[in-house]
C-alpha cells in the first residue's frame, strides 16, 4: 500500500513541482496540499499522512512549530523539511525537533527521491547542507561566528531583554512559550520582537528567525 504524503509549501509553483515529482513515485500517494501552517495542522489531523514535506518559512505558523506539534501528537510521522536556508543551524534545529531529513530547496527536485527512500534511521541532509557543514568544519565550526559580523547587523546593540528573546527564538520557541519563560505577556513579547526588527532593519518574522538561529550562540 502506498504511503500517504502531505505537502505544506506556500509557493504554488514550487508546490506544483513537488506534486509532479511525487506523482512519479509508485510507493507514495499525494493526499493533500497546504499553503500555510494552520492549514497544514488541520490536514495532519484529518488526513493522518505517513510523510510530510514541510517548508520552514510558512505564513501563520512556521515549520518549526509544526515539527514541535508533530513530535507530541504524531510521533510516527516522517517529516522531510524543505528550506531556502541551507545553514547547518537550520538543519540541526529540524533534526532536534524530530525531522527525518532536511533538503535545501535548490536540491529539492534532484534529491527528493533519495530522501523519500532513505530509511536507515539516520538524518538525511541534501548536498547543499553537507557542503555548508563541511565549510563550517574547515572554518572551525559555526560556534565561532565572528562577533564583528553580528555587530554589523546591530545584534550586539540589543537590550538585555531583546537579546534574551533572540536567544529563545533561536531555540524555535513561540511568542507564547517565550512569554511563559520570561514571565511576561505574549503581547509584550510581540512588542519586543517588533522593536528588534526595527533595530535590525529586517522585515518579516522569518528573517528574524533566521538571524536568531544563525547567531544563537551569542545569546546564551
Amino acid at each position: 500500500m502506498p504511503k500517504k504524503l502531505l505537502i505544506c509549501e506556500d509557493h504554488p509553483l514550487f508546490r506544483m513541482g513537488l506534486a509532479t515529482a511525487i506523482g512519479a513515485e509508485p510507493d507514495v500517494e499525494l493526499v493533500g496540499e497546504a499553503g500555510d501552517g494552520e492549514a497544514c495542522l488541520e490536514l495532519l489531523r484529518t488526513l493522518a499522512p505517513d510523510i510530510l514535506l514541510l517548508d520552514i518559512a510558512l505564513p501563520r505558523l512556521d515549520g518549526f512549530e509544526i515539527l514541535r506539534w508533530a513530535r507530541l501528537h504524531r510521533p510516527s510521522l516522517r517529516t522531510i523539511v524543505l528550506s531556502m536556508y541551507a545553514e547547518c543551524a537550520f538543519a540541526e534545529r529540524a533534526r532536534h525537533l524530530g525531522a527525518a531529513a532536511f533538503i535545501a530547496k535548490e536540491d529539492a527536485l534532484s534529491e527528493l527521491q533519495n530522501a523519500l527512500r532513505h530509511d536507515d534511521g539516520s538524518f538525511y541532509r541534501s548536498a547543499a547542507v553537507v557542503r555548508n557543514e563541511a565549510a563550517a568544519h574547515r572554518a572551525g565550526d559555526d560556534r565561532s561566528t565572528p562577533a564583528d559580523d553580528a555587530a554589523g547587523l546591530g545584534l550586539l546593540a540589543l537590550s538585555p531583554t531583546e537579546r534574551r528573546i533572540m536567544g529563545l527564538l533561536g531555540q524555535s520557541m513561540t511568542s507564547r512559550e517565550i512569554a511563559l519563560r520570561l514571565g511576561i505577556s505574549a503581547r509584550t513579547v510581540q512588542t519586543h520582537r517588533t522593536h528588534i526588527t526595527e533595530k535590525l532593519g529586517v522585515r518579516g518574522s522569518h528573517r528574524l528567525l533566521e538571524l536568531a538561529i544563525r547567531y544563537r550562540r551569542l545569546f546564551r
